[in-house]
């Protein structure tokens, strides 16, 4: 396990964002230390959807801007990558997420190198526990570095997103949805997410928590909350479970975090962290709201005990909420039913429509929708066993 750095920064005004990311980087060591002359270094973004910064959905571009300079300082060369969510991986896409996130203009005036280059690469994973391939966005293949910039948010299928999900954003586009088909449980996602840092291996973590997101993210049903932190380390597993003793989330209800533990990464206790800079007790937030519903809930489906599992098959759909587009809202821009790894929406009527017999409940389509039109509602049987506690759950 290494170090967590954490460093007060009260807003994204750009001199404060580069004072505190030199601070908080300088408490790792330097970035002498992860960066080396002639480097080509990618700094992989949180660039979920085309949203603005104000939003909190993506890594702030002053954090990007900042971090590249202090690569330059050491001799690296930076660029910019991330593969948009809801959008197939072409130009275009990427230009209308770079635009929406405040990254085009830095890139215009020099500022920062932006990745155009569409082109898909195979990196293997020999030591994976179930993928031993992956087809990556090109950057992360031909660059020497990796840093890995996350942005501290809510997620209503994993509890928590942060430095242990970030790179699931290099597998390209719409592939992406693949992956949610393939892996239905959040113990086989959250190992493949696992599997990828094994894989392309960042130097660094930079976490963005300036204006962090609670509540129903990592999209737009999420609520923007300043928090005013950024954070550094070497270690994906430790900077998540700084962020979780941040905003009082217990761990165990991430399933990266589960599924490190049981891959030996960290002992499962609080002891495992060792920060620098702000103490975890001063940087704490105790109000912060976690999802209202999290789609599959710290149990999950697949840790039940042996008599829950005898009637789970019955009320599965029941336990776990179901992503419900709202007509006054939606738009039916297909954004939704474009995602879906199941092909379980359709349009009609000017609104989407979801298949619930098909629905695997993956939540992408609430996670991309860029009008916030689908809410996560249980049926009669799942608000009667919620409210009742039948079957141990609330």
């Amino acid at each position: 396990m290494g170090r967590v750095s954490i460093v007060k920064c009260p807003d994204y005004a750009y001199e404060k964002v580069e004072s505190a990311i030199r601070q908080c980087i300088d408490l790792l060591g330097g970035i002498n230390k992860f960066v080396q002359p002639g480097q080509k270094v990618l700094l992989k973004i949180n660039l979920l959807s085309a949203t603005a910064p104000e939003k909190a959905v993506t890594t702030h571009p002053n954090v990007t801007l900042a971090l590249a300079r202090l690569v330059q300082e050491a001799g690296g060369q930076p660029i910019v990558a991330d593969s948009p969510g809801p959008v197939p991986y072409t130009t275009t896409g990427l230009k209308k997420a770079y635009q929406a996130a405040g990254y085009l203009g830095p890139a215009e005036r020099g500022e920062l190198e932006l990745n155009w280059d569409t082109a898909v690469q195979a990196l293997p994973c020999p030591d994976g526990k179930l993928i031993k391939l992956f087809e990556v966005i090109q950057p992360v293949v031909a660059c020497d570095v990796v840093i890995a910039v996350p942005k501290l948010k809510t997620h209503m299928f994993t509890s928590l997103t942060g430095a242990t999900k970030i790179l699931f954003g290099v597998i390209p586009g719409l592939a992406k949805a693949g992956y949610h088909a393939k892996l239905q449980s959040g113990e086989q996602f959250a190992d493949m997410l696992l599997d990828i840092i094994q894989a392309v291996k960042p130097t660094l973590y930079l976490m963005d928590g300036i204006l962090a997101m609670e509540g129903d993210g990592p999209g737009l049903h999420g609520n923007p909350r300043p928090l005013g932190l950024l954070m550094a380390a070497d270690n994906p597993v430790s900077m998540d479970l700084a962020a979780c003793s941040i905003i009082g989330l217990d761990p165990m209800e991430v399933p990266m975090l589960r599924a490190a533990k049981h891959r030996g990464w960290w002992s499962g206790g609080w002891s495992d962290i060792q920060v620098v800079g702000v103490p975890l007790s001063a940087a704490a937030v105790p109000d912060f709201r976690k999802p209202a519903r999290v789609a599959r809930d710290a149990r999950g489906l697949d840790r039940l005990t042996w008599y829950q599992r005898m009637w789970a098959p019955a009320v599965k759909q029941a336990l776990t909420p179901r992503p419900v587009p709202s007509a006054g809202r939606c738009t039916a821009c297909a954004t939704c039913r474009n995602i879906c790894p199941q092909q379980a929406i359709t349009i009609a009527g000017g609104v989407a429509l979801v298949d619930d017999r098909n629905c695997i409940r993956c939540y992408c389509c609430h996670e991309v929708c860029p009008e916030a039109a689908i809410d996560q509602k249980f049926g009669p049987t799942g608000r009667l066993i919620r409210r009742f506690g039948l079957f141990g759950y609330r």
